[in-house]
């Protein structure tokens, strides 16, 4: 007697068959993607496009493109299609690696919106819309922190190979005597059967 789930299993591993050979293109597609939305972000937190927006206004703006849905969900949803399905991809270190590089320069331009829209909101004389702005900025770098972790969790355990030191050089090399050799004293050495060495005299 048939099963009934056993159709619903075989579509399932047809679906499977035919998305898994596109986990490596959508994982480089995700970072690409996360990767020009932080550099749109970056032109235009230096770039006034209108003329008219100051340089606070821009930092708090700008701050959504660096730690935002986007740059906290993209480099590690890349990661999982590359390390937690099977098989694991063959440029898997690589997009975990690249995924890193992202959320740093998201992390380190986030935090420099932040203080800036925030030193800015302050000299404005504007407490409450700073307090509030900076618990919402607050709750999205936890939400980028726990992503940019399971990240670094990942290469950390899968893909980071610790530096072993070199072992010290052994006694007796680099010219250093070998233990048991006697050691070689100055003069010429002695010639055999007694007689002396070239350039002296002969016996008296």
């Amino acid at each position: 007697m048939t099963s009934p789930a056993e159709p619903a299993s075989t579509d399932a591993t047809q679906a499977s068959q035919l998305t898994k050979p596109l986990r490596e293109l959508a994982a480089l597609v995700l970072l690409g993607a996360n990767a020009v939305l932080l550099f749109v972000g970056l032109i235009r937190l230096l770039v006034s496009t209108d003329g008219y927006g100051s340089f606070t206004g821009r930092a708090g703006s700008a701050f959504f493109a660096f730690v935002g849905v986007e740059s906290a969900v993209l480099p590690v949803l890349a990661v999982l299609l590359a390390t937690h399905v099977q098989p694991v991809l063959p440029k898997a270190k690589l997009i975990t690696q690249a995924a890193l590089g992202e959320y740093a320069a998201g992390a380190l331009f986030g935090a420099l919106s932040l203080l800036i829209w925030l030193v800015g909101r302050l000299a404005d004389g504007e407490v409450l819309d700073a307090l509030l702005g900076l618990l919402t900025r607050l709750a999205w770098l936890a939400i980028f922190g726990v992503a940019a972790f399971v990240v670094f969790k990942v290469w950390r355990t899968l893909y980071y190979t610790p530096k072993t030191p070199k072992p010290a050089p052994q006694p007796g090399m680099y010219g250093q005597a070998q233990p048991g050799w006697p050691q070689q004293q100055g003069g010429h050495p002695a010639q055999p059967g007694g007689y002396p060495p070239p350039g002296q005299g002969g016996y008296a």
